[in-house]
């Protein structure tokens, strides 16, 4: 499994002990060993994100050692306004992603004329979908989606766990354009809605 990165010297505090947002302050204080506990916390949560997107086991490691990296490098850019520390994660951690499928896309020449409509914090098509993301983590998603009809959970499988454009999805599934960007749009209002109710029962 991946290895643990940037682990500094022991020192006399207990790091297990500290809350996520006290193990970031640290880091913000370039704080290695901060950064390892983070790291063993949600390490293994972000690589399962990412290889259930990429598929690809090598790869997802060298994507979930750049996700810790980043918060390496920004850790002091976290407010509360951003929600939760794991929120923040875990966008990181799919947005990171995402960057990956598009990148090999490019470099295997795949036509791709209509990036934009792909999940992606740029297109109005998707903000729902970065909403549910940051309302959630990546296990939580996952057992909302179950709940989903089976073509609506096909289209966000597609694209949020695969990085396929609507597009393409259209093209994949032989469906219409505008019924595929209707079935997401139903989709995530319901992901949206079963994660606010599991997020308050949390509360």
């Amino acid at each position: 499994m991946v290895g643990r990165v940037l682990i500094g010297q022991m020192n006399q505090l207990n790091y297990e002990e500290l809350e996520d947002l006290e193990l970031l302050a640290k880091i913000s204080e370039k704080d290695r060993q901060a950064l390892a506990e983070l790291y063993d916390r949600y390490g293994r949560r972000v690589f399962a994100l990412a290889v259930r997107m990429l598929n690809d086991p090598v790869g997802s490691e060298e994507v979930t050692q750049d996700v810790f990296m980043s918060v390496w490098r920004r850790g002091a850019s976290y407010t509360s306004k951003k929600g939760k520390f794991t929120t923040w994660l875990f966008s990181i951690a799919h947005n990171r992603t995402i960057d990956e499928l598009r990148k090999r896309k490019r470099d295997r020449s795949r036509e791709n004329t209509d990036i934009d409509d792909h999940l992606n914090i740029q297109s109005s098509d998707i903000s729902p979908a970065d909403a549910a993301v940051a309302q959630s983590e990546y296990l939580q998603i996952r057992a909302a989606m179950e709940k989903l009809p089976v073509e609506q959970k096909h289209v966000v499988d597609l694209s949020y766990f695969k990085g396929l454009t609507q597009t393409e999805i259209a093209m994949k599934t032989g469906q219409p354009l505008g019924t595929v960007k209707t079935r997401m749009r139903l989709a995530l209002k319901k992901l949206r809605t079963a994660l606010s109710a599991e997020i308050g029962a949390q509360a």
